[in-house]
């Protein structure tokens, strides 16, 4: 069973084609093996790859949310 949590902040994600976009609020979201889930209030589901981007209002203002997935970094090898 996946578990869904509710955002602290306003949360919308952003859907649509290059001639259309829609902007719908978030319910809550789940994060299972590096892959966001989006429950929109309207009951629907949207995967990452269905959504442009998402956005989180802080402060009065939408802040895009972006992940970057850094490089895992091997340990030098000491020569002493």
């Amino acid at each position: 069973m996946t578990e869904f949590m509710q955002p602290i902040n306003p949360m919308r994600i952003t859907t649509g084609n290059d001639e259309w976009s829609f902007k719908t609020p978030v319910f809550a979201i789940t994060v299972q093996d590096e892959k966001v889930t989006y429950l929109t209030i309207n009951g629907n589901f949207y995967t990452s790859e269905k959504v442009k981007f998402a956005e989180m209002n802080i402060n009065g203002q939408w802040v895009a949310l972006e992940s970057h997935k850094h490089p895992t970094m091997t340990p030098a090898t000491s020569n002493t």
